[in-house]
């Protein structure tokens, strides 16, 4: 037997969950048991077709009319299953990319072009397939990871495209007032009285929280709590 550590009884499969090595195991050991694909996928918890794509995957081919029928080997579905599974990783974006990138590169060094200008131009001209170019963002990432024979420190503009999060504010976001940033600098400074800064607490019971309203001068740190009815605008006010 190929895997001598095989499995009948298993945890609850989650949905689209891929076979193990010991439930290959087991589907090899109950298969030439004489169970059928479907007694076979209750006890290891999947579909019937599962078992049946497994058994057509670990099953050799047969080779003439004579001699033994192959059987299936769990052996054999796993290194067919780890064959499969590498080539079907998405394949890097430049890989399709080697003329271009090499042009882009030549432009930069000999003419002094920006990255930009190099996919505009190979564009406008259609000097290479729409297929086998790359966008500039994808270029500045590229150098980023160190895929490319391009340095971050040639590239002025590279700091500026750093990638970040969107910084766009929401169309639809609520207004709460004025942000905190637009406080005179005096605030800050701590120099003056008269500066106050609220907040509000809200006890955790739900249904019954406790509201409290708390108020801090800048300069004296003079400390104010008091008890409000709610935690709306109105309450506040």
């Amino acid at each position: 037997m190929d895997y001598q550590n095989y499995i009948t009884e298993s945890p609850e499969r989650k949905k689209g969950q891929h076979l193990q090595r010991e439930e290959r195991g087991a589907i090899q050991h109950l298969k030439r048991q004489g169970y059928s694909n479907r007694a076979i996928a209750r006890e290891i918890g999947c579909s019937p077709s599962t078992v049946s794509n497994e058994l057509r995957r670990g099953t050799p081919p047969r080779k003439g009319g004579r001699g033994r029928i192959p059987g299936y080997s769990a052996k054999r579905g796993e290194a067919v299953y780890r064959s499969n599974r590498q080539r079907s990783r998405r394949q890097h974006r430049i890989d399709g990319c080697s003329d271009f990138l090499r042009w882009v590169i030549r432009q930069f060094h000999e003419h002094k072009w920006s990255l930009d200008a190099c996919v505009g131009y190979a564009r406008l001209h259609e000097l290479f397939p729409a297929n086998e170019m790359v966008c500039t963002h994808t270029l500045y990432n590229e150098i980023w990871a160190g895929n490319l024979d391009l340095s971050v420190t040639e590239l002025p503009e590279a700091m500026k495209r750093r990638q970040h999060k969107s910084s766009k504010p929401r169309e639809n976001k609520k207004g709460y007032g004025k942000s905190i940033s637009e406080r005179p600098e005096i605030a800050a400074l701590r120099t003056e009285e008269g500066h106050w800064e609220g907040d509000t607490v809200v006890g955790k019971k739900a249904g019954k929280e406790a509201v409290i309203f708390s108020l801090l001068e800048k300069k004296t740190e003079n400390y104010i709590a008091i008890r409000i009815p709610g935690k709306d605008a109105g309450s506040v006010l």
